[in-house]
């Protein structure tokens, strides 16, 4: 009894150490790039302020840009507020996501507070993301990327709950479950289509036990098809495809992206799928059988790695929930696994990762630091001059970029200020300050380990690229 509850203690411990940090990095972290964009009305322009004129907003971004208005209700409504409310938000939602995978790998375990578990998975989180900082920091990226897979895995947990001992449903469930699946599929292309995996394998396994499917299952199963066929069918995806046609054979295309899909996994999620190799054949070795929850959860994982293929383009942000469905299926064989040899070499490779992250996290807190540094003098002396001029409005303002330096940092990677202001991202920002166009001429850096910068506030200039 006096174990758990240190377990316990420590776990919390653990889970509140997370949300505090997020939290400063979150602080930490300006608006950057399509936040600028997104204050502001799409079909209007006018700096967005009420609910039903981001209504009208949305309905514009599905008919002329992409489906996914579901993310983009929070990228935009944010905006409305102090940022300090989405930083206690998004800290919140980070925490939850790493809760929520512990719980899909553990099930309904009352009273296990296994912190060895929980810590892996913040390790896997902080350090297999290739862009780390523009999907859990940077605020339009949390709220596509992040938000996204917590709504996806977290409708994956009446089905894991069901898979590992059956209950008697609420009659208020199916219902419940075909609205929550409609919001679950129109959340992300990729990620809501391993969602769909998941959930078709979930009740392929049912019917192949020639057991009864209940009906939450397949009113849940339909909800999220119809949110990802709203998803998809969005105008604006092809509007999108039309700007930029690729005019290759069907066939290289095809080709092309297959290799972008692999390729990411084998530049980002190779250590993942091995030591999932690893702990699931000592798991069948262990059972005398194949366990099917894992392999759910693997497939979801893959399969929204591969719904990739249709799409032109992979960023690295966009295996945000791949990365998260395989943690979840690599910490689900960890928590089957019995043992006391085994659960004492995972609790020394979970001390090795510590260190390892302890190291990077020193290193991230200075670059998101040194970046919200620089930020900052900038922007205070972007209004200096500002206020000075007569006519802002039809002024340009020339001033510096900033250049950070690790993906831990939610700028890294994405759009600063640019020598040509003239695209949506640029006018945004300019109308946020309130001149007619705001370029930048150079880059200014801050000292960072492995690059030869001297100055600290201003940075030392070099020639913009």
């Amino acid at each position: 009894m006096q174990t758990n509850k240190l377990h316990r203690r420590v776990f919390r411990l653990m889970a509140a150490a997370v949300f505090v940090v997020m939290l400063l990095f979150n602080c930490l972290t300006p608006y950057i790039a399509d936040d600028f964009t997104f204050a502001y009305a799409f079909d209007t322009g006018e700096r967005l302020h009420s609910l039903p004129q981001l209504v009208r907003s949305l309905a514009f971004h599905y008919r002329e840009w992409t489906g996914r208005v579901v993310v983009k209700f929070f990228a935009q409504g944010f905006t409305m507020f102090p940022k300090l409310l989405f930083n206690f938000c998004n800290a919140g939602v980070y925490l939850a996501l790493g809760l929520v995978i512990y719980r899909l790998a553990v099930g309904r375990r009352s009273g296990r507070y296994d912190f060895v578990l929980f810590g892996l998975i913040q390790a896997a989180l902080w350090e297999i993301s290739p862009a780390f900082g523009q999907t859990n920091l940077w605020m339009c990226g949390a709220c596509n990327y992040l938000w996204a897979t917590l709504g996806c895995l977290a409708f994956l947990l009446p089905w894991r709950y069901y898979l590992q001992q059956p209950f008697v449903p609420r009659r208020w469930m199916p219902a419940a479950m075909a609205a929550a699946g409609l919001l679950a599929g129109w959340l992300s292309e990729n990620t809501s289509a391993g969602l769909l995996v998941c959930l078709v394998l979930c009740i392929g396994w049912q019917l192949l036990k020639k057991q009864a499917v209940p009906l939450w299952m397949w009113s849940g199963l339909g909800g999220a098809l119809a949110g990802f066929v709203i998803l998809i069918a969005a105008p604006g995806n092809y509007n999108r495809n039309d700007v930029a046609p690729d005019t290759r054979p069907l066939l290289t295309q095809l080709a092309v992206r297959l290799f972008q899909c692999l390729n990411m996994l084998k530049d980002y999620a190779l250590p993942l799928l091995l030591v999932f190799a690893a702990l699931y054949t000592l798991l069948c070795l262990q059972n005398g059988r194949a366990e099917p929850w894992p392999l759910i959860l693997l497939m979801g994982g893959l399969g929204a790695n591969f719904a990739m293929l249709l799409s032109p383009v992979y960023y690295e942000r966009s295996t945000h929930g791949v990365f998260s469905l395989l943690t979840a299926a690599c910490v689900a064989c960890l928590a089957t696994l019995d043992g006391k040899i085994l659960r004492k070499a995972v609790a020394a490779a979970a001390a090795c990762a510590a260190v390892v992250c302890g190291f990077h996290l020193l290193e991230a807190g200075y670059d998101i630091a040194s970046f919200w540094r620089m930020n900052s003098i900038r922007d205070t002396a972007l209004r200096t001059e500002i206020a000075a001029m007569e006519k802002p409005l039809a002024q340009t303002l020339t001033t510096y970029a900033i250049e950070p330096y690790t993906h831990w940092c939610g700028a890294y990677g994405l759009p600063e200020i640019r020598e040509d202001g003239g695209d949506s991202i640029g006018l945004c920002r300019a109308k946020w300050y309130g001149v007619g166009s705001l370029v930048a001429q150079e880059t200014h850096t801050y000292p960072f380990p492995g690059h030869a910068n001297t100055a600290y506030e201003i940075g030392e200039q070099t020639e913009f690229s």
